[in-house]
């Protein structure tokens, strides 16, 4: 089970949408404060609400009331959903749990429940009103962590399938090149980041399956600004590489460690800079630190060291990918 939020501004075009019969096969399996007549009539008393003053005589204005609410179940569920009024109530039922779940009355609140039959999957789409029957605002605080742990409770209550990730749940087949590079990253870091104890571990483990991890320096402070992952000329920064950041730079120094880069290194010419941001692959950097330290426990420290041997491969170039990513607010291109 797995229930997507949006927030919208209109109920004409999100109802159409729900109780499309023609295109969607919809049909609308709970209710609550409407009148279901048609479309129009349901949208316009959703439109009507709006107008309800709360207890102390106010009328709320809302930017965008309309809640639209995506649930779908696993196809290893089907069986739980079948096409009859058995079916259509289970699911109704498990969408109005989510409501509870979420701390919404479904006795003082409009919505609908529509099922819809254009997919492989059952699934259906919950639209409610926030603004309450007694004219109070539905809140929508930390929505999208408090969804997550509804639905892992309603699973668990009834229980439907887990998945072991939600990457294990998507076909690869269906997804833009982006987004299926994006997957393939993550998997392989989810897999590997259990078997860490340190970011060199980390870093030769997903090198070993073609991912490059890179620490983010500010090329000015030197600072460490997050990490990127790079796969086939694919770049992605933690931030945006999903699950609510369990993958940046600061969630995995909780496992790793904190990591203090020497400026020295950082500053070498064979590191790729953008736009301030300097690319420092971890395995690469382990292995000039490695050698910077056999060099001066070889001279014990002289000036006269050879020079050729404490560069080290300098005449090494990374390819340069042409998307820039940073930790927090950079957006990715992939080149095709």
């Amino acid at each position: 089970m797995i229930a997507k939020i949006k927030s919208r501004v209109d109920f004409s075009g999100i109802v159409n949408y729900a109780n499309n019969v023609k295109e969607k096969s919809a049909r609308v399996i709970g209710s609550n404060g409407v009148l279901m007549i048609d479309n129009r009539t349901i949208a316009d008393s959703f439109q009507a609400q709006l107008r309800t003053p709360d207890a102390n005589g106010r009328i709320h204005h809302l930017g965008k009331p309309v809640k639209h609410i995506s649930i779908a179940f696993s196809p290893e569920d089907a069986a739980r959903f079948p096409d009859n009024e058995d079916g259509d109530r289970f699911m109704a039922q498990l969408a109005e749990e989510w409501m509870r779940e979420m701390g919404i009355d479904p006795e003082n609140t409009q919505y609908i429940i529509a099922r819809h039959f254009d997919k492989e999957h059952p699934h259906c789409h919950l639209v409610f009103n926030r603004i309450a029957n007694d004219g109070s605002v539905i809140t929508d605080s930390n929505e999208r962590f408090r969804n997550e742990e509804a639905c892992r409770r309603i699973k668990k209550r009834h229980g439907l399938t887990f998945g072991n990730s939600r990457s294990q749940r998507i076909n690869p087949d269906r997804l833009r090149k982006y987004e299926a590079e994006k997957l393939y990253i993550r998997k392989i870091v989810l897999d590997n980041l259990a078997r860490s104890k340190d970011w060199e571990t980390f870093a030769r483990l997903l090198e070993q399956d073609g991912v490059t991890l890179s620490f983010c320096t500010d090329e000015k402070t030197g600072r460490i600004r997050g990490v990127a992952y790079e796969h086939g000329g694919f770049r992605i920064s933690g931030s945006k590489l999903g699950q609510h950041g369990k993958y940046t730079y600061g969630n995995l120094s909780k496992q790793l460690g904190k990591y203090d880069l020497k400026p020295e290194i950082v500053s070498r010419p064979e590191f790729i800079r953008e736009r301030k941001i300097i690319y420092i692959p971890i395995v690469r950097y382990v292995e000039i630190l490695a050698g910077l330290r056999s060099l001066v426990g070889n001279t014990g420290g002289s000036r006269g060291a050879n020079r050729e041997h404490e560069v080290g491969r300098r005449g090494h170039s990374w390819e340069r990918i042409d998307d820039h990513i940073e930790e927090e607010t950079t957006s990715y291109k992939f080149k095709m």
